[in-house]
């Protein structure tokens, strides 16, 4: 469905990174589940996906983070000028299932580097909003501490649920950026963490390169590699 959007928010939520609002116009009779994107349409023809941010159960906006570089500059510099924009949705088979069924005491985890915490974060409020009570682990991961964004939120929720426990990482640390949390690849973090995989969920949202490297850890240390779930999975497909 295209929907035509105003545009309401856009702000940069550190050096690169933009966080986008839209406000959905007349044409309502949409809805999209907690992990899914949409594609901005440019006025050339060309469009561009971005998973959405915001939850399903917020049906009065679609919040999106874009990092500003060259492939996203046009798109950028739309919404900044443009009051409206037009966006497809909803789209992506990686999202949270309905019901929210999860086995009981069953880890949950989210694994998310850079922007990819948009998609994260739809499924984590998506989850904590709906109460449930399984241990929910966010992993993000970040080249340097500047990377991240948006943290006093995550602060919230942790003071908030105590089932929610969440992990920055920071893979090229530097003397300047004065780093004082986790360091390395999620991957190594995550199996320092967990003794065994075997009964968790993994959502996974990176580059082709960083989601197959981090299953194939995982997978490794005992994730049936049918509880992993990606994007990447479906538009860019390893063979078998």
């Amino acid at each position: 469905m295209v929907v035509n959007c105003l545009v309401t928010h856009c702000v940069p939520v550190n050096s690169s990174v933009y966080r986008i609002l839209l406000q959905p116009g007349e044409n309502k009779g949409f809805s999209f589940k907690a992990g899914q994107y949409l594609n901005i349409q440019q006025p050339d023809g060309r469009s561009n996906p971005f998973s959405i941010a915001s939850t399903p159960d917020e049906s009065d906006r679609l919040e999106l983070h874009i990092d500003h570089h060259d492939s996203t500059a046009s798109i950028i510099q739309l919404l900044q000028n443009e009051g409206s924009v037009k966006v497809e949705l909803p789209l992506g088979d990686c999202h949270l299932p309905t019901p929210l069924d999860f086995k009981p005491d069953a880890p949950i985890i989210l694994v998310a580097a850079s922007t990819g915490y948009a998609q994260m974060q739809s499924i984590l409020l998506k989850l904590l909003n709906n109460g449930v009570e399984n241990p929910i682990h966010l992993y993000w991961g970040a080249k340097h501490a500047t990377g991240f964004y948006m943290m006093d939120q995550l602060e919230a929720l942790l003071q908030q649920h105590d089932n929610f426990h969440f992990t920055p990482t920071v893979s090229d640390a530097t003397t300047e950026c004065q780093w004082q949390g986790r360091e390395g690849f999620l991957h190594q973090i995550i199996i320092d963490d967990f003794e065994n995989l075997q009964d968790a969920e993994v959502y996974i949202s990176g580059s082709p390169l960083m989601v197959y490297s981090t299953l194939d850890v995982l997978v490794h240390h005992g994730l049936p590699e049918q509880q992993a779930y990606s994007d990447v999975f479906h538009y860019a497909p390893r063979e078998k």
